[in-house]
């Protein structure tokens, strides 16, 4: 059987690479149209200027004001912890696959696997 198997697999192989070779013969992408440098300056030629490229120290510090910890903010939670429900689960006495009894008990488990964290000002305080 698995000579058959690999008989099977090696003609699958020889056929479609014999087909892929009867494709390649044929040119897929064409050689006449522009080359890289000639679309690149063509582009940047239509571009407007955009003024003041140059982003400051300051501009930066504004974009990353709500997430960065200062003296006045290190004792507040910046990413507080999205609320994960506590569960409690009873279950009742029943017995092992062997015979032998297990008493009911309750157990507690979240409702998520993992705590996942809000983003600075997602959630109220």
């Amino acid at each position: 059987m698995q000579t058959h198997y690999h008989h099977y697999r090696l003609a699958i192989v020889l056929t479609s690479s014999l087909l892929f070779a009867g494709c390649s013969s044929q040119q897929l992408i064409p050689d006449d149209g522009p080359d890289i440098l000639d679309v690149y300056e063509r582009h940047m030629t239509n571009m407007a200027p955009v003024p003041n490229m140059m982003r400051t120290v300051q501009d930066e510090r504004r974009d990353l004001a709500g997430y960065t910890r200062t003296a006045g903010t290190e004792l507040t939670t910046l990413f507080p912890r999205l609320p994960n429900p506590e569960l409690v689960m009873y279950v009742f006495p029943h017995m092992t696959a062997k015979g032998r009894p297990v008493p009911g008990y309750s157990t507690s488990f979240t409702q998520f696997e993992a705590d996942q964290y809000a983003m600075p000002g997602e959630i109220a305080p």
